[in-house]
């Protein structure tokens, strides 16, 4: 009996004891969770934020984004102790020099910024005041950049007589100035490599090419500002030129002046003027064989003086790879009715047309029509690429087709089915279409792009 007993108090003592142990059990389990409570709300509270985890280097790749911009570099200065610091030990962030923004800014403030700067190539930006010029000068040989926007005549005669052997790239606003006054650039820009002269009035008794360098230039950009640019045929010799912008009222007589064998990009800007515009070109056929690119925009409606002078440009540029095009001269461009400007360009490979009005499909039907011909004699798809807002909920051609910057509706769909507003022979078929919104709100979340069958649509 007494062995029974003890047996049984023995079974009674563990059953106590496994209770305890269950409710230290519990016990330890509550303080478990609660620690890793504790531990989770302390790991918020020290983590540090994603930006601050980059590494110097890459920091300051970004902070070099926005170094063109005076008003940036202040507002990131003031973020933090850290993102100052990143930013005053990057030379590039004070390289330039916008003295048209700091007009009032002290001497001594604009002291700092060139120690900064170090041996950074330097940016110097002229406004219609000269304030803090001075203090620059005596590092002409860092200037690579220089932006004249007013004041133009007494920064030049104060900088034309010093040497800036590195200088690359010079922006002149004449504001009516005739560049007949301006001292021969060779002489102290001998390295200049991109020219833009902007409302200038053109020599009278010097040739061109004996007031900037010729020899050297590789960009050149004119704006005429309502002048006669006139020369001699053939009388502009441009070695190294690559590629030339005008915004003119009429770049034919530049173009008959210019040679340029190793030309390949021209842009033209219209200028809107009521005088009358050339509409004949007496320079050889091949003289712009060279030039591959064409860009072609207006700020202007474009007339029929215009109409007729880019179906000039058309023939006068007949190596044409790749097109920039404003939406207003598509018409100008691809006609119902006999020969089409644009077939001119033998060798098109890629078409980018921007400025697109909301709703309107015209432009487009004379592409598809042009688009099917290219197609039945045989001739490769283009790559045509659309920018800025959209012409309607259809599109269609026998092309790859690029949408950027062009918000959509939550279903789009781009038939091939004859019939549509923008139809095209049967058969016809997008082989590639890519789609760049504006914002990534503009399209749901799920969004897929598929080709099937010569049919693309938005799902």
């Amino acid at each position: 009996m007494e062995s029974l007993s003890a047996a049984r108090a023995e079974l009674a003592h563990l059953e106590r004891r496994e209770l305890q142990l269950l409710q230290e059990l519990m016990d330890v389990r509550k303080a478990l969770a609660a620690q890793k409570v504790v531990l989770d709300e302390l790991v918020k509270a020290s983590a540090v934020p994603y930006i601050d985890r980059l590494p110097n280097e890459l920091l300051a790749e970004i902070f070099l984004l926005l170094k063109d911009d005076v008003d940036e570099r202040t507002i990131l200065a003031s973020v933090s102790r850290r993102w100052r610091a990143v930013l005053i030990s990057i030379p590039h962030m004070w390289s330039v020099i916008d003295l048209d923004a700091d007009y009032d800014c002290p001497a001594k403030l604009l002291g700092l910024y060139l120690e900064r700067s170090c041996q950074a190539p330097l940016t110097i930006i002229i406004g219609p005041v000269i304030s803090g010029l001075d203090v620059f000068l005596p590092h002409a040989n860092r200037w690579h950049t220089l932006r004249v926007l007013g004041s133009t005549r007494q920064t030049l005669e104060t900088i034309s007589h010093i040497t800036f052997p590195s200088l690359q790239r010079l922006s002149l606003y004449g504001g009516g100035l005739a560049l007949d006054g301006v001292l021969t650039m060779r002489s102290w820009i001998p390295a200049l490599k991109h020219l833009e002269l902007d409302a200038w009035e053109p020599p009278l008794h010097r040739p061109l090419c004996e007031i900037i360098p010729a020899e050297s230039l590789e960009e050149l950009s004119i704006t005429s500002g309502g002048y006669d640019w006139k020369f001699k045929q053939d009388s502009m010799h441009f070695p190294l030129l690559r590629r030339l912008a005008l915004n003119t009222k009429d770049p034919i007589p530049l173009l008959e002046a210019i040679v340029a064998p190793k030309l390949t990009s021209f842009c033209f800007t219209p200028g809107h003027y009521i005088d009358p515009i050339s509409k004949t070109f007496t320079g050889t056929k091949t003289k712009f064989d060279n030039v591959s690119h064409f860009a072609l925009f207006s700020r202007h409606v474009v007339n029929q003086d215009t109409v007729v002078l880019v179906q000039l440009l058309c023939r006068i540029f007949r190596g044409i790879r790749h097109a920039d095009i404003g939406v207003g001269y598509v018409p100008a461009l691809v006609t119902y009715y006999g020969p089409r400007p644009i077939e001119y360009w033998t060798c098109i490979e890629s078409l980018d047309i921007q400025g697109l009005a909301l709703g309107s499909s015209e432009p487009f039907r004379r592409l598809v029509v042009w688009l099917e011909k290219r197609k039945r004699f045989g001739q490769r798809k283009l790559h045509l690429k659309l920018s800025c807002k959209p012409v309607g909920d259809e599109l269609e051609c026998c092309a790859s087709v690029v949408l950027d910057g062009i918000p959509v509706s939550p279903q789009m769909y781009l038939p091939t089915s004859a019939g549509s507003p923008l139809s095209a022979a049967r058969g016809a078929y997008i082989e590639r279409f890519v789609l760049f919104p504006v914002t990534s709100s503009q399209i749901p979340p799920g969004i897929v792009l598929q080709v099937l069958s010569g049919v693309v649509a938005k799902q």
